[in-house]
């Protein structure tokens, strides 16, 4: 159908490099990328047309990924939620149990360096 329209993916990063591969996988697999580089602009973004994937850095300047998750759950998410971080996995591991505890069902955590075969498949 010409009419449907593309699976929207939300990459929420601080980090240009990141997004801008995320950005390219998302556009080379036929999806709508919709870019975040500050999370003080998430709420906005997540509201002005919500994403059917969401690709959240857990650690960001200002408001960490962990709150993200949060304000996702209260705002009712529920497409598949990508946790990335090049942290401590423990930190990425607490986040994905928070997003259980709050109902987010499709939680997938990759670590930082991600791999694209890794990052295609998530997002598939």
């Amino acid at each position: 159908m010409s009419g449907e329209r593309k699976r929207r993916v939300m990459i929420c990063d601080d980090e240009p490099d990141f997004r801008a591969i995320v950005v390219d996988v998302v556009k080379g697999m036929g999806m709508e990328p919709v870019e975040v580089c500050r999370p003080e602009d998430f709420a906005g973004t997540y509201e002005a047309g919500a994403p059917d994937v969401v690709v959240l850095d857990i650690v960001m300047p200002n408001i960490d990924g962990l709150e993200l998750v949060g304000w996702l759950a209260d705002a009712g998410y529920r497409g598949k939620l990508v946790l990335v971080s090049g942290y401590n996995p423990n930190y990425a591991r607490a986040a994905h149990t928070l997003a259980d505890l709050k109902g987010i069902a499709g939680v997938t955590v990759l670590q930082k360096p991600v791999s694209l075969a890794d990052l295609r498949a998530v997002l598939a």
